[in-house]
């Protein structure tokens, strides 16, 4: 699933990072990893209007 745009705007990639895996030959994403937290299936990223962080389920 894509972000929606006006989240897409706001995310600061120095600090947001995608982490892939490849897979039988395909590329998969692993994870995000937001500052020092890197959430995985399951888990929640939260956008409080300034900052991102990650809720573990």
């Amino acid at each position: 699933m894509l972000a929606p745009k006006w989240l897409a705007d706001r995310i600061n990639y120095k600090t947001v990072k995608f982490l892939y895996a490849i897979c039988d030959g395909a590329e998969v994403l692993k994870g995000v990893k937001v500052n020092d937290q890197t959430a995985k299936i399951g888990d929640v990223v939260c956008f409080d209007g300034k900052r991102l962080s990650v809720e573990r389920r």
